[in-house]
């Protein structure tokens, strides 16, 4: 299998609302601090579940991250652009990524995404580590 499939197209091909079923395969999303079943894999939801499983392996997992401009401001800052595709960065890891990047590109990093419905900029400097809600 591994020979002429991705993790992708396998899934694709050989997961089954059957096999799902007796999987008993889910999707939750987190409500404050509690994770909650938002579909699970019956006659109804297993399309999703499965769409759902098939965006989160191999390089689906990884979120897409661009340069929008690495002289922001005038000021050598390195400002980066997230492509949210429904799915929120995790903070903690977005912060340790920041930090990478700033101890990399040496100045001021600022991340632009949307975390919970509202964009964000994330930024690492001299400062630290912080996030802003934007307007």
């Amino acid at each position: 299998m591994r020979e002429t499939d991705r993790d992708q197209s396998f899934l694709r091909r050989f997961l089954t609302e059957e096999l799902m079923r007796e999987m008993d395969l889910f999707e939750y999303q987190p409500k404050g601090d509690d994770l909650v079943v938002s579909k699970v894999a019956d006659e109804a939801g297993w399309r999703d579940v499965k769409e759902q499983l098939i965006r989160n392996v191999g390089m689906g997992g990884v979120p897409v991250i661009r340069i929008e401009d690495a002289d922001f401001g005038h000021k050598r800052t390195l400002y980066l652009m997230h492509d949210h595709d429904g799915r929120d960065l995790q903070l903690e890891n977005a912060e340790k990524t920041l930090a990478y990047v700033y101890r990399l590109w040496g100045r001021e990093t600022i991340m632009e995404t949307v975390v919970s419905g509202k964009r964000t900029l994330l930024t690492f400097n001299d400062r630290g580590f912080a996030a802003k809600t934007l307007k």
